[in-house]
């Protein structure tokens, strides 16, 4: 079976490899992917409801995660949306748990989300790919890193026909898994002066490698530009924060607020075991930073960093320049602040972190990037 096509990848120890073939393998012909996006995300973020988008990405991804938990699925969290891969084994689970999300959604946050898989195949087919390998961020964080212009097909084939959305009709014997998300942390305040989020499409592969160098030598290396320090994590207490993630279990006001009231209950635990040092919790900050995806590939170079307001604009004319020498495109935006959105499988193990600059992050950075693609034809 192919079903251990992910685990037994080769990996890669840093970024600046991200544009080496031999890292690289096809994902199976009979495997799928799997393709969520908010519908009006950027009218849903000016209205301010940024947290709740990012929060309904995040749904789309452990939903699938949880159907087979011993599988070892990639998957891309872009903000607005997502991309997983699966295999054809769980398609129909998978179906069942993006049209829940789907329900969630539109009954708890008022968003409208399209679904869809798309076979390896197909994209095959169209002359695209799904090229991939595993970046290894931590001891407890493997990344998926995906190029050959196969998931850019899909996000188009999604948004331009109704062919590949999800048909399925709703099972009501399949009991939907979101165990282990969770969002209970503060809008995390930059350690510097603002927040960027980054979208780079190099238009030549073989040139990302350069623009990380150089984006060291403008940022600082990844420990220097993180957007998380120890001190800026914070518990929120803040019902209006903590009815984003307890909306997914209930539309009525008063069980929400006896859910918000649990999640403050378990945050004052949180809060001193960490602040006391107690046993593993004197590490958790750390584990959180360590296994937080501030940078990534699919396609494109996506990043969450801190700058000061010198090395933005180092950065705005080092970019502008790149792009008129028709080297890359960039969509960027700015921020005081992150979102958090966490998947805890282990809570001294397993997590992964899915951070996003606020008021927009990675959305508003697309929508600068198309504008500026548009602009270039």
């Amino acid at each position: 079976m192919n079903e251990d096509f992910y685990l037994n990848l080769k990996q890669i120890d840093d970024l600046y490899s991200l544009s080496n073939n031999e890292f690289y393998e096809s994902a199976p012909k009979d495997w799928f992917v799997v393709v969520s996006d908010v519908i009006g995300s950027t009218k849903a973020i000016e209205a301010g409801k940024y947290k709740e988008v990012n929060m309904v990405g995040a749904l789309s991804i452990i939903s699938i995660l949880n159907i087979k938990k011993s599988l070892d699925i990639p998957f891309v969290f872009g903000g607005d949306g997502s991309f997983l891969l699966i295999p054809k084994s769980i398609y129909n689970q998978t179906a069942q748990a993006l049209l829940a999300v789907k329900k969630i959604a539109k009954e708890s946050y008022s968003l409208n989300l399209r679904v869809g898989i798309i076979s390896i195949e197909e994209i095959i087919k169209r002359h695209k790919q799904i090229l991939i390998t595993k970046y290894k961020v931590s001891k407890d964080y493997t990344q998926a890193l995906i190029k050959g212009g196969g998931l850019e097909l899909c996000d188009e084939l999604l948004k331009s026909s109704d062919e590949y959305l999800i048909k399925e009709k709703v099972d009501d014997t399949f009991k939907l898994d979101i165990s282990g998300l969770e969002c209970r942390w503060k809008a995390i305040k930059t350690p510097k002066e603002e927040n960027l989020s980054i979208i780079i499409k190099a238009f030549d592969e073989s040139h990302y490698e350069k623009i990380l160098r150089d984006l060291d030598e403008i940022l600082g290396n990844n420990t220097l530009r993180h957007p998380i320090i120890d001190e800026n994590l914070k518990l929120s207490f803040k019902s209006k924060e903590l009815n984003v993630e307890a909306s997914i279990y209930s539309k009525s006001y008063i069980i929400k607020h006896l859910i918000s009231l649990k999640f403050k209950l378990i945050n004052a635990l949180g809060a001193y075991l960490i602040k006391n040092k107690v046993s593993l919790w004197g590490n958790y900050k750390d584990k959180i930073i360590k296994t937080a995806d501030t940078e990534k590939f699919d396609d494109m170079l996506r990043m969450v960093v801190a700058t000061s307001f010198e090395q933005t604009k180092k950065l705005e004319t080092y970019l502008e320049d790149e792009s008129k020498n028709k080297n890359l495109q960039y969509g960027l935006h700015k921020s005081d602040s992150s979102l958090m959105t966490c998947l805890i499988f282990q809570r001294h193990g397993k997590h992964i972190h899915f951070v996003d600059g606020s008021n927009g992050g990675y959305a508003s950075a697309a929508k600068n990037l198309k504008n500026s693609l548009k602009g270039q034809k």
